[in-house]
């Protein structure tokens, strides 16, 4: 007859397997949460130096998802025109920087899988600082990641805007597309991450 194992020596064996079992899958273990209440807007510069642009307010929905409202309100905005449209733009010495508001409608909703709509309100356009027009070709798109604090970070991805000239064909769908994205050249903008904090 086989001897019995000790009850000591079982439980040791079973507390390993369930560590390693946690090991192999760290994603169970980590929740991500969409941020709630008021958080602040910032861009931030190469150097590390943070613009305070705006705020973002999270409500959480009964269905799980969370609408947003977003208001850019703060920093160094100045009101400028054009190309024939009236833009707010932050200036510097080698790149001025101005948000696009996306001219069609939008849930106003996000999820930890889809922050999609929250990008939306977050479009640039960039120009040289002695160029008179703007080009949507020059477009910026902040894609977001969720930090473990409930954080927002944006990393700086390069885009042509010209596919926003017309309509998209269903309501609410998002024309920029991750093939339209490129990753930003590194050096080439003065506020390669946002963050939202």
């Amino acid at each position: 007859m086989r001897p019995s194992m000790p009850k000591t020596v079982l439980l040791g064996l079973l507390l390993a397997s369930a560590a390693i079992m946690i090991t192999m899958h760290p994603a169970a273990t980590a929740d991500v949460f969409v941020p709630s209440g008021e958080r602040s807007i910032y861009l931030v510069e190469s150097s590390g130096t943070e613009h305070e642009i705006g705020t973002v307010s999270f409500t959480a929905n009964d269905d799980g998802a969370t609408a947003i409202s977003v208001s850019l309100d703060k920093g160094p905005f100045v009101d400028k025109f054009l190309s024939m449209r009236p833009f707010r733009c932050i200036d510097g010495k080698k790149q001025t920087v101005c948000h696009l508001p996306y001219p069609y409608a939008l849930k106003d909703r996000i999820t930890p899988d889809d922050l999609s709509d929250l990008e939306y309100r977050l479009l640039f356009l960039h120009k040289g600082p002695k160029e008179y027009g703007i080009d949507a070709w020059n477009g910026i798109y902040y894609k977001l990641t969720i930090s473990g604090q409930e954080n927002l970070t944006g990393a700086l991805q390069e885009a042509d805007f010209n596919v926003l000239a017309v309509p998209p064909e269903v309501p609410f769908s998002r024309p920029i597309g991750t093939a339209d994205l490129e990753e930003g050249e590194p050096g080439r903008h003065r506020f390669p991450k946002l963050i939202i904090r």
